[in-house]
């Protein structure tokens, strides 16, 4: 059997749905590539959280920064940092078209992680995902459950991460400064939801080529600019 779609639709989603999903692919993108390049601080405790360090050690650690900050990794720190401010907007703005604003109880929207049903279908449609890539069965309907468990996981990922970075620049001021626990700690947590975000997108993607080989349009459906000829069928939230 061939990882052929039963229903093949070329329905694209939502103009909303469409351009917020390309603003956080490129935004998540910019700012994956941009922590690899950026200035990393040293963590010592400055006293922020009520604990004081040596004065001595809090200057070396401090001269040390200072030294591995270069200026290209200033500048990314700070691209960085406007970038996680970009993402973080268009996280919210989904977030708000997720739950408040897609309508009809089987699209997309963040109920779907409340749903028994769905958890059920999306554990039963994982089990078999080995079969899909050796294409022993076919690949399932877009928009199924677990296509919209796995999508509002991800942008609970990216809220998280966007809610750990925008504390840490407040505890934070920036290259050549020292961090106090309070930051270093979620400064553990951002870089670990970070993986987990790698993963997800790499997952994600994977699952997208996969539909694609299997004759599903889901580019044409999802990217901004879609094809003229299937333009005029309409959208879908």
């Amino acid at each position: 059997m061939t990882n052929r779609m039963h229903i093949v639709s070329d329905k694209g989603y939502h103009p909303v749905t469409r351009w917020l999903h390309a603003g956080l692919v490129l935004g998540v993108m910019f700012q994956l590539i941009g922590a690899l390049l950026m200035a990393h601080p040293d963590h010592a405790d400055t006293g922020r959280n009520g604990l004081v360090m040596n004065h001595e050690a809090v200057a070396a650690e401090v001269a040390h920064s200072e030294h591995e900050a270069n200026e290209l990794g200033k500048f990314f720190m700070s691209a960085h940092r406007t970038g996680g401010t970009v993402v973080a907007a268009i996280v919210l703005v989904n977030l708000i078209w997720a739950v408040v604003l897609r309508g009809a109880p089987r699209k997309r929207q963040m109920s779907v992680l409340g749903s028994s049903r769905h958890w059920h279908e999306a554990l039963s449609i994982a089990k078999n995902i080995p079969s899909m890539l050796l294409g022993r069965i076919p690949l399932p309907e877009p928009g199924n459950s677990l296509s919209l468990v796995f999508e509002m996981l991800g942008l609970l990922t990216m809220t998280t991460m966007a809610v750990s970075g925008t504390v840490i620049w407040m505890l934070w001021d920036g290259p050549g400064n020292t961090v106090s626990a309070m930051a270093e700690t979620l400064m553990g947590v951002h870089a670990s939801v970070a993986v987990i975000l790698l993963l997800y997108l790499v997952g994600h993607v994977s699952m997208a080529l996969m539909h694609a080989k299997a004759g599903d349009p889901v580019f044409n459906r999802i990217l901004p600019k879609r094809k003229r000829s299937t333009a005029a069928q309409g959208d879908k939230l």
